[in-house]
Formats: C-alpha cells, structure tokens, sequence
C-alpha cells in the first residue's frame, strides 16, 4: 500500500490527489473533524502544510510529539509513524515524494539527514506555494499546459524553500516560541467557537491581554499569516463542513460562518477551492 493509501486510510478521501510532474509529488488535500488518528509507517518523504484550522498534536508519546499549528510545516520521513489528536477541523496538504533520486529531494534528504528531528515550521512562501498549487490543481484541465508548467515550477519553489528553511537561510524557520503561543492558544481557539461574529483585530488582541498591533506581529510570526486570513480559511473550513454534511440552504450557511452575504461567501469560497459552494454541494452529494 502507498503512503497516500495509509494516510487516506486514517484521515479519508482527499478532496484533491493530484500527481505533479514538477519533483515530482503527490498532492492530496484532506479537510477533515477527527478527535484523533493512528497514521501507519510511511514508504516515503512527505511534506506536510497545515492549511488552516484547529491545532494538532502527533507523536508517540508527551516527551516525543510536537504541535502542529496553521501555517505550520513539517517533513516527515521514510518510516515515521504516528499518534494524531486533534482539536478541530483541519485544512491539511502532503506532497508525497514519487521520486527520491531527483535532485532537490537529494538535497532535502541530506538536511533531514543532518538533523536529529525536524521540527515543525513557519515560512509563508512554502505555505502559499502549497496553497496555490492545490488551487491550481483543482481547476486545471488537461487542455491548459501553460497551467501544468507553473504547476511543476511551483513544485521546485516549494521543495526549493524547504530546502533553504532547514539551511537557516530564511527570516524565520523556527516553532513560535511558547509564551506566544500561551497567548494565542486561547484565542484560537475562541475564534473556532465564534466565527459567527465580527471577529476584529482589536477585540481578538483584548483578548489576549496585548496590544493591536502587538497582537497582528506575533500572530503573523506565530501562524505565518495575519489574523483575518486565518479567521477567513477557518470560515470557509466551516461552510464546506456545512454544505458537506447538512440540508442548510447556502444563505443560512453564509450566515452562520461569520460573510455578511451569500455573494461575498461564493466569492471567497471559489478563490480558495476552485469551485462555488453549490457544486461542492452537489459533488458531495454524489
């Protein structure tokens, strides 16, 4: 069984699993609730992004595991194996390795290699780069090879600066550090029960006891992003949960996830997923 097989096993079907030519990889996106998973032995190198939602814990034990934040990444090698707990819904990419004797992957292997663990981190270009390529995966055609090569260049620049993230060359490569993430935990986790409401820097700052601007910085160092498009991913988490598993007409579900109409919630949810909420509905469906 592939890797991809295994982990799909534990977390279910991807709504995207995509090979790309570029590396070449595996994309998979999964958007799932789970409180918690067991993934088996992996056959493979695999990148993992956490897109977006609630935090996550892996590990085999308390002294052995890390968290695992929005705007986080991780490599995971060849024969890791692991205990998952959640703590909410989760937006989740892995680009699997098909080809270990390619260069850049050689490279990578030799900066894993050089380390006694990887730890999670925080780099916003391999965060975007992720993004974009599974959008760009979910609306390619076989037609469009203008797609298919930024596609495979964008593979290189995601592999390319993971590679510079474990050589230190980036601005930020490490974990935020844990009096931030004391105060941001809190908060997170308040947005996931409230994305109803407004949600405004200043009020998501009093809550955690620092300044507005304080605030913004050491969310965008700790996430990797800033505070609104965190709130903004966690919200189209929730209207995709919704389509997916209720009966709730797409004016009630706009509502309930904090847009302040069905249009501005249309807009965002097909720049982020490739598609409008009603044809997610109805390919769930099927």
């Amino acid at each position: 069984m592939n890797t991809w097989d295994r982990i799909s096993s534990a977390l279910g079907e991807p709504v995207v699993s995509v090979e790309v030519k570029g590396v070449p990889l595996r994309a998979e996106r999964y958007i799932f609730q789970l409180g918690g998973c067991e993934v088996p032995p992996l056959d493979s190198l695999v990148l993992a992004c956490h897109l977006g939602g609630a935090r996550a814990t892996a590990g085999r034990s308390a002294g052995r595991s890390f968290d695992f934040l929005a705007g986080s990444s991780t490599v995971f090698q060849p024969g890791f194996a692991s205990r998952w707990t959640f703590c909410g819904a989760i937006d989740m990419a892995m680009f699997h390795v098909l080809d270990p004797s390619h260069e850049l992957v050689r490279q990578l292997q030799r900066l894993l290699n050089a380390r006694t663990k990887a730890p999670p981190f925080s780099d916003p270009l391999v965060n975007a780069c992720a993004q974009q390529l599974l959008g760009e995966l979910a609306r390619s055609s076989a037609a469009n090879l203008a797609d298919h090569a930024f596609v495979e260049r964008l593979s290189h620049v995601m592999i390319e600066q993971t590679c510079r993230v474990l050589e230190g060359k980036t601005a930020r490569s490490l974990p935020p550090d844990a009096l931030q993430l004391g105060r941001l935990q809190g908060v997170l986790e308040w947005i996931q029960e409230n994305l109803s409401n407004e949600l405004s820097n200043a009020e998501l700052a009093e809550r955690a006891g620092v300044s507005e601007s304080h605030f913004r910085r050491i969310f965008q160092e700790a996430m990797g992003l800033s505070p609104h498009r965190y709130v903004l991913r966690l919200r189209l988490e929730r209207v995709h949960e919704l389509l997916t598993r209720t009966s709730f007409s797409i004016a009630r579900v706009a509502a309930q996830c904090g847009f302040n109409s069905q249009s501005h919630m249309t807009s965002c949810f097909s720049n982020a997923y490739g598609i409008t909420p009603a044809r997610a509905r109805q390919q769930s469906r099927m």
